[in-house]
């Protein structure tokens, strides 16, 4: 019994790591940029694994996948200047698991938005990124990504 036991043990937690180490078919960077003492720019960059793909920030429907969203919302002293922009348009198409036109990137997207710094002393961009992706045969599940850089102002010359 002792051994069915620590067997089932050891089986399930090798799962869990396995499960942990997982590759995933999407990922995501972000990086604050200064362009100037007072105006700087966040770049966010998803990466898609081929075969897979990333759904676009608006989409018809509440009957099918969830949009990409990102909020900067919990950033601190920066001000938007700008809406977040993609650097390319989605591909729209009808899906068939879902009957409707849906958008959609592939390979990698970056988007940027452009601040003013209002505050130089702890500064920091703060991204929640909710996102949705599928390939040919499965879903993700919804899931969000959390990520901060902290603005890095240039020093007076």
């Amino acid at each position: 019994m002792k051994r069915t036991l620590l067997f089932l043990f050891v089986t399930i937690f090798m799962a869990g790591i396995m499960a942990a180490q997982a590759p995933k078919p999407i990922t995501w960077r972000m990086s604050v940029k200064m362009t100037d003492k007072t105006n700087g720019v966040v770049t966010i960059k998803a990466t898609i694994e081929n075969g897979w793909h990333l759904y676009g920030t608006t989409l018809p429907s509440d009957n099918g996948p969830k949009p990409t969203s990102i909020n900067l919302d919990s950033s601190t002293g920066v001000k938007w200047v700008s809406d977040l922009k993609p650097s390319v348009a989605p591909t729209e198409k009808k899906d068939a698991i879902f009957n409707t036109t849906l958008n959609w990137w592939s390979g990698e997207v970056t988007f940027t938005r452009k601040f003013k710094l209002v505050k130089a002393e702890g500064a920091k961009v703060n991204a929640a990124i909710t996102f949705m992706g599928c390939n040919d045969a499965t879903c993700l599940p919804p899931s969000t990504v959390n990520l901060s850089r902290v603005v890095r102002v240039p020093a007076a010359k």
